[in-house]
C-alpha cells in the first residue's frame, strides 16, 4: 500500500488490534487524496509532516475534531473517500482507548506532580522560557512587564509539564481534564505559549487537545484567543479554533 514519498508502512509496535483496524482505514481515506506524496498531503491538511507519520503508523490517533477536519479535507481531493465520517470515528474511538501498559516510576512521579501543579496556584517559573533574557542590572520600570511575562511563560510551562506526564501515562483523560482546567485557569497569551511549545516540540495532538480543551467559549473569547495565536505566529492553530467553534451543520466543519 506504500506510494511515493510515503514516510513508513509497518504499523507502531504498540498498535492494538483495534487500532490496527482503524489505522487500516485511516490509510484508505489518506490513500484517496489527489495527490500522492505524503509531505503535499500534510501541507495540504494543515498538518505536520511527523503528525501525519504518526497517523499512519498508529503511534498516535487523532482527535475526534482532528479527524473530522482531515475527512473534510480530503473530500474537496478525493473523486471519493471510502468510508463515512461516522464509520472512522467509531473506530477512532475504539483504537483511542487507554493504553494499559504498565507505568513506569518516573511516569509515576510526573503524574503525582502534574496533579499538584493542576490543584495548586502556578508559581513563576525559575527558569526563563524562549526569548526571555535574565538581566539583574535591567531597567526598574520594565520590571513589571517582565514579570508578568515570566508569570505567563512559568503558568505555560507547568501545563505543558502536565499534559506530557499524563500523556506518557496513557492517561487521556488526565489529557482532557488538564487541558480543560487550562482553559478556565490561563489567559489567552499564556494558552498561544503553552499550544506554542506543544507544537513546536513535537506534541502537535496535546497542542490541539489544549486549545480544544475550551470548546465551550463564547464567540467573543474566541475571536480574542484566536487574534492572540495569530499574533504569536500560530495562524494554522487559530483556523483550529475558530473552525472547532463552528456549529456542526454549518458547511460540515467539526465541532
Amino acid at each position: 500500500m506504500a506510494v511515493a514519498g510515503q514516510v513508513g508502512s509497518a504499523y507502531w509496535p504498540g498498535c492494538s488490534p483495534a487500532r490496527e483496524k482503524y489505522v487500516a482505514r485511516f490509510r484508505s481515506l489518506i490513500s484517496a487524496m489527489s495527490m500522492r506524496k505524503q509531505g503535499a498531503r500534510a501541507k495540504y491538511l494543515g498538518i505536520p509532516l511527523s503528525t501525519l507519520s504518526n497517523y499512519w503508523t498508529g503511534r498516535r490517533v487523532p482527535s475526534a475534531v482532528t479527524l473530522g477536519a482531515i475527512y473534510d479535507a480530503v473530500r474537496r481531493t478525493a473523486a471519493a473517500v471510502p468510508d463515512q465520517l461516522e464509520h472512522l470515528e467509531r473506530l477512532r474511538k475504539s483504537a483511542a482507548r487507554r493504553n494499559t501498559r504498565p507505568v513506569s516510576p518516573w511516569e509515576s512521579s510526573d503524574i503525582c506532580a502534574a496533579q499538584q501543579m493542576s490543584a495548586t496556584p502556578s508559581t513563576p517559573s525559575a527558569q526563563p522560557a524562549s526569548g526571555e533574557c535574565s538581566r539583574s542590572g535591567a531597567d526598574p520600570a520594565q520590571r513589571p512587564a517582565r514579570d508578568r511575562r515570566s508569570s505567563e511563560n512559568g503558568k505555560a510551562v507547568e501545563t505543558v509539564r502536565a499534559l506530557c506526564a499524563a500523556q506518557s501515562a496513557g492517561d487521556r483523560r488526565g489529557v482532557i481534564g488538564i487541558a480543560w482546567s487550562a482553559n478556565k485557569a490561563l489567559t489567552h497569551e499564556e494558552l498561544s505559549l503553552a499550544a506554542a511549545d506543544l507544537y513546536t516540540s513535537g506534541h502537535s495532538a496535546l497542542g490541539e487537545a489544549l486549545l480544544l480543551g475550551g470548546r465551550e467559549r463564547g464567540h467573543e473569547e474566541t475571536m480574542r484567543l484566536a487574534i492572540t495565536l495569530i499574533r504569536a505566529d500560530l495562524p494554522i492553530q487559530a483556523e483550529l479554533v475558530l473552525r472547532a467553534a463552528l456549529p456542526r451543520g454549518g458547511g460540515g466543519q467539526p465541532e
